[in-house]
């Protein structure tokens, strides 16, 4: 019944032809691509691909060129447009430019690891006096930080935590309004191979728990066993997409990198070896 009713939905994200110029350079040329309830999927691909237009298209800090056939290049859960606030009720992103304004916010003040995630009900980078927080929002909060094992951060300093205790504190944050759709853009990038294992056995909790995953990332080993779908990207177009038995291999890899690379993969874990 829930495998059926994915499809009766409309979909999370709708891209028809979707191109963003700059200085006369196609960034994203002609990209479509159709993402469904429940079908957790990693965009891949190197530097310069697309990726960061690509999340920017969905935030609306970007806009696309109108088509030509009068379709609309971008569509959201059904919609050609939509209120930003109603949508962050559904989907919920995190993305280094949201790590570095809250970093960039705290040189003004402190705010607790507790108090960034409550900032996640009002879509704020800080609290305000004017607002009101019941104790349902407290505990909610509280709730999202043992979901990303992170009650330990709730009285730490946000400027005083490492990368990676940031990255869990914020995508607390993007989980305390129970969202159904959570867009992860390079969430491991910074943290040694360990931290960046034990960060994405959290993510994998998350999904679990019926959250659909957007990954967007140049990591191959963020590609966690619910990923079912893989996209991969060149020269912002989609080189190759499907299922990840298909898709993630060493050719298709080593096309979009442009460059010989070795994919050795099990059911946990991707790791690259490049020749």
């Amino acid at each position: 019944m829930n495998h059926k009713a994915q499809y009766i939905q409309p979909p999370i994200l709708e891209m028809s032809e979707a191109t963003v110029r700059r200085d006369g350079i196609n960034i994203l040329d002609r990209f479509s691509l159709t993402i469904r309830m429940n079908e957790n999927t990693a965009i891949i691909g190197p530097n310069g691909s697309g990726k960061s237009t690509f999340i920017k298209l969905i935030t609306q800090d970007i806009y696309p060129i109108a088509n030509k056939n009068g379709a609309p290049p971008v569509r959201m859960f059904g919609k050609n447009h939509w209120i930003l606030e109603e949508l962050k009720s559904k989907l919920s992103i995190v993305s280094s430019d949201l790590q570095n304004s809250f970093l960039h916010n705290t040189k003004e003040g402190h705010i607790s690891g507790l108090d960034v995630v409550v900032t996640g009900f009002f879509s704020s980078l800080r609290l305000f006096p004017h607002q009101t927080i019941s104790d349902e929002q407290y505990g909610k909060a509280k709730d999202a930080l043992i979901l990303m094992n992170a009650t330990h951060l709730a009285d730490k300093f946000l400027d005083e935590m490492s990368t990676g205790e940031v990255r869990r504190v914020l995508i607390s944050r993007a989980l305390v309004t129970n969202p159904e759709v959570l867009i992860l853009d390079e969430p491991t990038t910074a943290l040694d191979f360990v931290a960046r294992h034990k960060f994405m056995e959290q993510i994998r909790k998350v999904v679990q728990n019926d959250t659909t995953l957007i990954l967007v990332t140049h990591h191959i080993e963020e590609v966690i066993p619910e990923i079912e779908r893989i996209v991969l990207l060149k020269n912002g177009r989609k080189a190759f997409d499907g299922s990840k038995k298909e898709i993630l291999n060493s050719e298709n890899l080593s096309d979009i990198y442009d460059h010989p690379v070795k994919l050795n993969g099990n059911n946990k874990l991707f790791k690259v070896h490049v020749d």
